[in-house]
């Protein structure tokens, strides 16, 4: 079995802000939140784990599977709060997305293997080829060079060498899907180390995954 994750930054120092717009946006799609103690043991399959801030942004590591959702939610959260929010999601340990989005205006969209749908389905590689690779409204918007986040940019499928790093001193290969949290850390965002830092657990009622927007 591969590898699914779904993890969303929120440029905010307001804990409580992330939480209430969480439980607003599920509620929205008849899903209730429990909140949990946060020493607990994690419900991987239904927690939400979010992460106290660091350097102005605030970390929710979502349950599995929840790559189908973070995308809508996001769209939505931003636009509702007039957020910046950044997130990323790896489907099966084959590819990474990231999608940012500043209130309703999106910055950036990406994918680390653009033509991994093309003979597969039709609609999803559409999707992705819809995304606004190029980064210069995220770059501008962060107020960071685009030349330090435009070589995470690319189509792995294409790499001569996937042990290739995008920047010297980069944890990860360019050809590794963890390298987005190297892209991250360019952005200002700090991939959480869990459980250090854990602020709440949002546990989500069964059967969300049949109720939430997916992308």
């Amino acid at each position: 079995m591969g590898y699914f994750l779904a993890v969303t930054g929120f440029r905010t120092n307001v804990l409580e802000d992330v939480t209430t717009a969480i439980a607003d946006y599920v509620a929205f799609y008849s899903v209730r939140v429990e909140f949990v103690q946060a020493e607990s043991k994690p419900d991987y399959r239904r927690d939400a784990q979010v992460y106290a801030p660091v350097d102005g942004w605030i970390v929710v590591l979502w349950p599995e599977y929840f790559n189908l959702h973070d995308f809508p939610l996001v769209r939505s959260v931003a636009a509702a709060r007039n957020w910046l929010v950044s997130t990323v999601h790896v489907y099966d340990g084959e590819y990474w997305e990231h999608l940012c989005c500043a209130g309703s205006k999106e910055l950036h969209a990406f994918c680390s293997r653009p033509h991994f749908w093309e003979n597969d389905s039709l609609d999803a590689f559409q999707q992705i080829m819809s995304y606004a690779f190029e980064p210069t409204r995220l770059a501008t918007v962060l107020g960071i060079p685009e030349r330090i986040i435009q070589p995470y940019l690319v189509d792995t499928d294409t790499l001569s060498d996937p042990e290739v790093k995008a920047h010297t001193g980069d944890e990860f290969a360019l050809g590794d899907f963890w390298v987005f949290v190297d892209f991250w850390r360019h952005l200002g965002i700090s991939y959480p180390n869990p459980p250090n830092g854990l602020a709440a657990v949002m546990r989500l009622s069964t059967g969300f995954d049949k109720k939430l927007p997916v992308t």
